[in-house]
């Protein structure tokens, strides 16, 4: 006996798995959007923990959100204006090294005259008058797309930083915006859940940034006086690279080959080798002083976990990507946790049944 099962699709669930279809479309068309609207929140959300700082002086929204606006925006204009032109001075003088290491010019032009002899030949024998113009022209068409690819990038880019801007803005200036935001895009019987979601995950991902810029800036100050007393060149964009990989887990390891590098290039194996050991004890340090004193508040975001959210957000979506990799991982860690007290809490209750 063979038993036949019946399976039965209404008409309903044929039109839900239309919506769903046709809302995965949609929402795919308009990816770019949604990222910049998260890039915002996650903004917001930074300035709100300055707005419940200018509380305690009795400081109304109105006014202290565009103050932290004000603030962040000539931060980042001083900070460039202070150390940009530092960094590319030191920038060319490593271009300047690398490239008298490289094969000197007489010999790079050489091959290309005699490739572009034997170039022309073969044309000259094999080619017409109208393959070449067409060449000519192709080369011509595929040069102006790529810098109009280039200047609609970086246009692009701006015009992007300036919505986030405005939309953070619009969200912080308004009281509870956030959350007001995510109870119109939430189902109504899951809006507390998410809301409250929402507010563990933004408190936690504020100690981490917090914690993380500490720890940038200190590990990039000690590297940059440690290499300037041991008198290695460029140590200032060093001190740069190493702050700035402080952010990303085992970031210290990577920033030790550049600094290796221009070491042995500058002084030999032994200078090498010194800054070597510098990097072993500042790695150390950071791991058994400094993390524990400026990261103890920050629980559960394991290292791995960050670096793959990195990785994952700049591969899907570049540089916001990257900005939303951290908020969006700690976002799926408390809802997964959120996921297994509940499973917990259904076990026991079927334990004392």
């Amino acid at each position: 006996m063979t038993e036949q099962q019946k399976i039965n699709i209404g008409n309903s669930t044929i039109v839900r798995v239309i919506l769903f279809v046709v809302l995965t479309l949609i929402l795919l068309q308009i990816k770019d959007i949604l990222i910049l609207i998260l890039v915002s929140i996650v903004v917001a959300s930074f300035v709100e923990s300055g707005v419940f700082f200018f509380k305690r002086f009795k400081i109304q929204r109105s006014l202290s959100v565009p103050i932290i606006f004000a603030i962040g925006i000539s931060v980042i204009i001083a900070v460039f204006y202070a150390f940009v032109p530092i960094i590319f001075r030191e920038l060319s003088g490593v271009i300047s090294l690398i490239s008298s290491y490289l094969p000197s010019s007489g010999t790079i032009d050489s091959q290309s005259i005699k490739g572009a002899t034997k170039f022309v030949v073969n044309l000259s024998n094999n080619g017409s008058l109208t393959d070449v113009l067409s060449n000519i022209k192709t080369a011509t068409a595929s040069l102006s797309e790529g810098v109009t690819a280039v200047i609609g990038n970086a246009f692009g880019g701006v015009v992007n930083a300036i919505l986030v801007t405005i939309l953070s803005f619009y969200f912080s200036i308004q009281e509870r915006g956030i959350v007001t935001f995510l109870r119109i895009i939430t189902p109504t019987k899951h809006e507390k859940y998410v809301v409250g979601l929402w507010a563990r995950t933004q408190q936690k991902i504020g100690l981490w940034f917090q914690g993380q810029l500490m720890l940038g800036v200190i590990v990039g100050s000690i590297t940059f006086i440690g290499m300037a007393i041991m008198g290695l060149q460029y140590s200032f964009l060093i001190g740069v690279v190493t702050g700035i990989a402080e952010i990303v887990p085992f970031g210290v390891v990577f920033a030790t080959i550049p600094a290796l590098l221009f070491a042995l290039i500058q002084g030999g194996t032994l200078f090498a080798f010194k800054v070597l050991i510098f990097y072993v004890v500042l790695h150390e340090i950071e791991s058994y002083v400094l993390s524990p004193l400026i990261m103890r508040r920050v629980v559960g975001i394991p290292p791995l976990v960050v670096l793959l959210a990195f990785l994952i957000g700049i591969t899907l979506a570049g540089f916001w990507g990257a900005l939303l990799a951290i908020p969006v991982a700690v976002f799926v860690l408390e809802y997964m946790s959120d996921v297994e007290k509940k499973k917990s809490l259904l076990e026991i209750k079927e334990q004392s049944i």
